[in-house]
């Protein structure tokens, strides 16, 4: 260790006995260790060091190839998928109180863990049909809270197959023949066993279900 290593022996580094501390408070603010950044920043690069960088800039490409996962669940016969950081919670059918005077896409309010949240017809926003027989009690069903920082919102799809894990870059496109407001919102197909999901955008979802509403 060099002489100017004095940060590490007496400094913020060290046994803190250095007489300038009392003026600088930490080593970073002396003019020593200011010098002697500056002279590391004026040296050559070690051998191998550009190759480095660029592994480390190729880092985000590697990163985006990195498995990913989503969660499945069923309106209909149509199975759909929305990354898991965007999902809260996925519990048994809670009982929805409508709220008064207010219909369309607000199914009304359900209870989550002692919070009430705005529960949105889904299946009807996505223009997706129906179960054939809808007079028969769906024990599949389940009720997903999804959202943001911002906002949640709570939905009740007919099945929730559970988590998948799937490469983003291994997307296939979504079908040319969705509804407009599907077409939106989704980003791609996603494989799961022997069936096959439309994976939702978690963003452009929830600023849609915010214009819808407020409408």
């Amino acid at each position: 260790m060099s002489a100017s290593d004095c940060w590490r022996r007496i400094g913020t580094g060290g046994d803190l006995s250095c007489a300038e501390l009392v003026r600088h408070v930490h080593c970073r603010n002396c003019p020593v260790f200011v010098e002697a950044a500056a002279d590391i920043g004026r040296r050559e690069p070690p051998m191998g060091y550009t190759d480095s960088a660029m592994e480390l800039a190729a880092l985000p490409a590697l990163a985006a190839s990195r498995p990913e996962t989503a969660l499945l669940f069923r309106f209909g016969k149509e199975w759909l998928a929305i990354e898991t950081r965007h999902v809260t919670e996925v519990a048994t059918f809670r009982f929805i109180h409508r709220i008064p005077h207010r219909g369309g896409l607000v199914a009304g309010l359900v209870n989550v863990r002692g919070q009430l949240l705005l529960t949105v017809h889904l299946r009807e926003l996505l223009q997706i049909s129906a179960s054939d027989d809808v007079s028969r009690p769906n024990q599949a069903a389940r009720t997903v809270v999804i959202g943001d920082a911002a906002q949640r919102w709570a939905f009740v799809a007919d099945e929730v197959s559970g988590m998948v894990s799937f490469n983003p870059l291994e997307r296939l496109p979504a079908p040319a023949n969705l509804p407009v407001t599907l077409t939106g919102i989704t980003i791609g197909t996603i494989a799961s066993s022997s069936r096959r999901a439309l994976l939702l955008a978690g963003p452009a979802l929830f600023e849609l279900l915010q214009q819808r509403v407020a409408a």
